[in-house]
């Protein structure tokens, strides 16, 4: 298959459902909704049978793109790439509550955490959300936040705090910025201030936070590492060839961390994954032998059965990758027809929704400690 910007499907494809979430013990999936199905807004509800609960919301594509537990509650964070879309949704038992936060924008929250009594998102903000979302005492509020457009991505809770590593679209931002119900506090990452895009998402060690490097260019090498007591950056240079947009997703994985590449679709030198040591801080390249550019979008990885799985979410005509606990890649797994979104691991089972690009048809993948799977259509 000719690649394809995932925008491109977003018009072309009628993509209803992508991302899992368990919800008082069973799995449920919020409305994504692409273009050709804006106006979609059921919540699949999956218990050992397939159901849908109905909801108000309005058109919008991409409705949600991340969902937290808070206070007894499910979340659906607004996303809305193209669309002013500015309602949060809490679902509690199978009753949706609406709530409408009184700024607007596009793009606005890609990821969020929580510590399970309160909710929190940076604002990714494709337009004119230059505010955090936070969620206390079961009312979403904003949170004025100075930023530039597309400045955050990722947020994460870690001793006390929610943080977010910088992204960053134009060149000169790199603070690392936490968030403690009350204040905004910024950390200067020491790199390569030129460099756009430059982390995507991070990972909670205890109170030390790691993050790999993207980069829409060259020129990001190192692991960075940050105690969120002392406040002190380490960097690690990274035993990989310095490629443009390197790791999207981070997986532990016993002592190490894994990355995978998202890849750039202008480049052919891209195809190499990493493996780094959180005891030794050293590092390895794991080739996945795919060179011929484009996107592999290897964005949602987890860990399985003592393996990390990387679904090429938005590209599906590229493999799922499984690494092992030494950084050798334990198998492929091909499905040229499916395009895939985030993994959930629920009643010891691998669940993943799987997008049939031909058939516009929906299934959960559930794979067992052998990778193999069942479908259950959707």
């Amino acid at each position: 298959m000719k690649y394809k910007a995932f925008q491109d499907w977003y018009h072309e494809g009628k993509i209803k459902h992508l991302l899992l979430f368990e919800h008082d013990g069973y799995l449920i999936s919020p409305p994504f909704a692409t273009e050709r199905c804006k106006e979609y807004n059921k919540i699949m509800k999956y218990d050992g049978t397939v159901s849908y609960i109905d909801t108000e919301l309005p058109p919008a594509t991409s409705k949600t793109n991340s969902v937290i537990y808070v206070n007894g509650s499910s979340w659906f964070i607004p996303y809305g790439i193209y669309d002013e879309f500015n309602t949060v949704l809490q679902l509690k038992n199978d009753t949706p509550i609406y709530h409408t936060v009184e700024l607007k924008g596009k793009g606005q929250f890609y990821s969020g955490a929580t510590n399970g009594v309160t909710g929190f998102s940076f604002p990714l903000g494709y337009e004119g959300t230059q505010y955090a979302l936070y969620i206390e005492n079961d009312k979403p509020k904003v949170i004025p936040f100075e930023s530039l457009e597309k400045a955050h991505m990722g947020t994460i809770y870690a001793n006390g705090k929610y943080w977010s590593m910088p992204r960053s679209d134009v060149p000169g931002y790199v603070n690392l910025v936490s968030f403690d119900g009350n204040d905004f506090e910024y950390y200067p990452v020491p790199v390569n201030t030129n460099v756009t895009r430059k982390f995507t998402d991070l990972i909670a060690i205890g109170d030390i936070i790691y993050s790999l490097p993207f980069g829409e260019t060259p020129g990001l090498t190192e692991c960075i590492e940050f105690d969120t007591n002392t406040h002190v950056f380490s960097k690690y240079t990274l035993n990989v060839p310095d490629f443009a947009k390197k790791f999207n997703s981070m997986v532990k994985l016993g002592n190490n961390i894994v990355g995978m590449p998202y890849g750039d679709e202008f480049c052919d030198d891209s195809n190499y994954g990493v493996i780094f040591n959180l005891i030794t801080k050293e590092s390895k390249a794991i080739d996945i032998n795919i060179g011929a550019g484009g996107k592999y979008r290897y964005r949602s990885g987890i860990e399985y059965n003592e393996l990390a799985v990387f679904f090429p979410t938005g590209s599906p005509q590229y493999p799922i990758i499984v690494v092992n606990g030494n950084g050798d890649v334990h198998s492929v797994l091909h499905y040229p027809d499916i395009m895939f979104g985030r993994p959930i691991i629920y009643q010891n089972q691998l669940h993943v929704i799987g997008y049939n690009i031909h058939t516009e048809k929906h299934y959960l993948y559930v794979f067992d400690s052998n990778l193999e799977y069942t479908l259950i259509e959707l």
